[in-house]
């Protein structure tokens, strides 16, 4: 369930579920920082792909190409192809 509270710091949406210590986010947020510039790169490249795999997996094998591409892109960007 969602509620409604203060945005945090990273995501100004109004609506954010916080399920986590401040204490513990602290420390997430440090050990994040610690990492250099191209490590947070990488490590946001394969989250970005692991997104891609999970909604590619998810979308019948069995659709023809194109509809499977127009299925992914509604998927992964929250709305249909423009044209």
């Amino acid at each position: 369930m969602v509620s409604k509270i203060e945005p945090d710091r990273y995501a100004d949406t109004g609506f954010a579920v916080s399920d986590t210590p401040p204490e513990v986010n602290a420390m997430l947020f440090a050990a994040m920082m610690r990492k250099t510039p191209g490590e947070r790169l990488l490590m946001g490249f394969d989250l970005s792909a692991t997104a891609r795999a999970m909604i590619w997996s998810s979308i019948p094998a069995n659709l023809p190409e194109a509809e499977r591409r127009r299925a992914f892109f509604l998927r992964y960007y929250g709305q249909p192809l423009p044209w």
